[in-house]
């Protein structure tokens, strides 16, 4: 419930603060005197667009404020709790400001925020119902997402948008397979070159570092054979070596180790020299046997290393990275091979998701039908109410047909989406005897103001929501006598359950209202300013009466206005 509205410098606005209550409020007041712009600072605390000339003439900046008081676990305190905002005990706190040179900003408890954050908070909390909603009404988009919120079947919503994304995944990937077949001879060939490269030169893993490996030794055969004539000869040459010296000094020491010396340590170190010193000897001579001077195989070898630096130029170092390329070609080459036989199975696939969704499209469609008769029994029932009995209603369901499409309907190609496949029209006859015609074509303004508060009226007593701040702005166009009589229980009606806020210029109306609230416009200080007052018993008769006759104020239009107020 909104409790509180302080508007600063709006338009011709310059400090409105305004007390606000549970029940019916009708705000009152001749033409022009600024109704419109208390309907507007609620549409900017509830995420609307803010334009810099709605500010007041010489004014900084507007600002408007409004204060909720929640009730425990209303939806309100879900949403503050998604944005990451602490909520407060007993309400909300919602601030918007504009600047005169354009810049907004916005508050919710303190913490600032977007104005999508408006948006998505005010949805649970305050919903606005004037002229332009009314003409809205006329979306065949608006009616099916109406008859949606009657029924209250997210389920079958979620289920039917569900199986639409699944076919919508599964038609891609047939548009894949069917792109990789157009170009798939293309792309073999391709592969083939590829493959035919690389096979060509036929690489082995790690031939590129044993290849370099090998012409080092070949590159350097000179220098490596009097290297290795040199520690060959050192080690066990025809004069002796360290080997040949090794075996002597460990006899020696044994006969020492036999003779009582402590030296069993060194006896196993020096047997263990000599062993390595004899392998080292033995791999030494292996080794110097295959150096040798070799031009023809250094050149063998290093066109062998070109032709891999080659591969690798081209397909990735080191040669690993070509072997994998290889691998892939080989992978690819198949899927493409057998991409008749995956677009086989993938359209399948795709049948089979598109069939799904066609059955929870129509389970769908099903029970929005059910819904729809429901919904407009009881709309019908309060036109009633309003002066519109023998009114006919008729959501008109069709689907749109569209060239092309995998789904059909009776045989017509149609269009199709998350949200289902048939779209409505409300069709409507206002007077006995009448054709039904579509909603948009209702030329009067009352019928329409009425069908809407109905449809509204109708959702809300069927949701069973938490209580949020219904707002209605000229729902009483064209209407007067027993009609706007009825039109005032209707609203009372809903303000049993919701806060409703009403902008009118009937009697009727205002007379059923908890409070009352006249907003004026005068000369302050050489400007014109907007005041709200609320009224009391007394002031509300005179007020009343004002509505009745007009500025000259009998006794006649007293009387009518203290019967009509005591009435109510």
């Amino acid at each position: 419930m909104l409790e509180r509205l302080h508007v600063v410098d709006l338009g011709i606005i310059e400090e409105v603060e305004l007390e606000l209550g549970p029940g019916l409020t009708a705000l009152t007041g001749e033409t022009g005197a600024g109704k419109s712009l208390l309907v507007g600072s609620l549409e900017l605390l509830a995420g609307g667009r803010a334009s810099t000339d709605r500010i007041r003439t010489g004014a900084r900046a507007l600002r408007v404020e409004g204060a909720y008081r929640l009730p425990e676990r209303h939806p309100a305190r879900g949403v503050l709790e998604e944005l990451g905002i602490p909520a407060e005990d007993d309400g909300v706190v919602v601030r918007r400001e504009l600047s005169a040179g354009g810049r907004g900003r916005a508050w919710i408890n303190d913490v600032p925020v977007t104005a999508g954050a408006l948006q998505a908070l005010a949805r649970s909390l305050l919903s606005i119902h004037g002229q332009h909603e009314q003409h809205g009404l006329a979306d065949p988009a608006v009616q099916r997402a109406l008859v949606d919120e009657a029924a209250d079947h997210r389920e079958l919503l979620e289920a039917t948008a569900a199986a639409f994304g699944r076919w919508e995944a599964a038609a891609a990937e047939v548009r894949r397979l069917e792109a990789a077949r157009a170009a798939r001879r293309d792309r073999l060939d391709a592969i083939a070159f590829q493959l035919a490269e690389i096979d060509a030169v036929a690489p082995e893993p790690g031939e590129d570092e044993r290849l370099r490996a090998r012409r080092s030794v070949l590159r350097n055969a000179a220098r490596l054979g009097e290297l290795a004539a040199s520690a060959t000869g050192r080690l066990g040459g025809e004069d002796g070596g360290a080997v040949d010296e090794l075996a002597r000094a460990r006899r020696e020491l044994e006969e020492m180790v036999e003779l009582g010396l402590g030296a069993a340590e060194a006896l196993r170190s020096l047997a263990e020299a000599e062993i390595h010193a004899s392998e080292a000897l033995r791999e030494l001579e292996a080794a110097a046997a295959g150096i040798e001077h070799d031009p023809a195989a250094l050149e063998e070898v290093e066109a062998r290393l070109h032709a891999l630096e080659n591969l690798m130029l081209k397909y990735g170092e080191p040669l690993s990275a070509v072997l994998e390329h290889r691998e892939r070609l080989l992978a690819e080459r198949r899927e493409l091979e057998g991409v008749e036989e995956d677009l086989a199975a993938a359209q399948k696939a795709a049948r089979a998701a598109l069939e799904a969704y066609d059955r929870a499209a129509r389970e769908l469609q099903r029970s929005r039908e059910a819904a729809g008769r429901v919904l407009l029994e009881e709309v019908a029932a309060i036109l009633a109410s309003l002066a519109m009995a023998g009114t006919r209603l008729e959501f008109r369901w069709a689907a749109r047909p569209r060239e092309g499409s995998p789904l059909e309907r009776d045989g017509t190609p149609v269009a199709f989406d998350a949200g289902g496949v048939e779209e409505c029209e409300l069709l409507i006859a206002p007077n006995p005897g009448e054709a039904l015609r579509r909603m948009s074509r209702i030329a009067s303004g009352g019928e329409l103001s009425r069908l809407h508060l109905a449809l509204r009226t109708a959702l809300r007593r069927r949701r069973g929501a938490a209580p949020v701040t219904l707002l209605f702005d000229e729902v009483d166009q064209g209407l007067g006598g027993a009609t706007a009589a009825a039109l005032g229980t209707v609203l009372a009606d809903l303000a049993a359950t919701d806060q409703v806020l009403v902008v009118t210029h009937l009697p009727q109306v205002a007379a059923r209202a908890h409070r009352q609230l006249l907003v004026r416009k005068g000369p302050r200080d050489g400007r014109t300013v907007v005041s709200v007052t609320p009224l009391d018993h007394e002031t509300r008769i005179r007020e009343l009466a004002r509505m009745l006759s007009g500025d000259t104020i009998g006794e006649t239009a007293i009387s009518h206005a203290r019967e009509l107020l005591e009435g109510a």
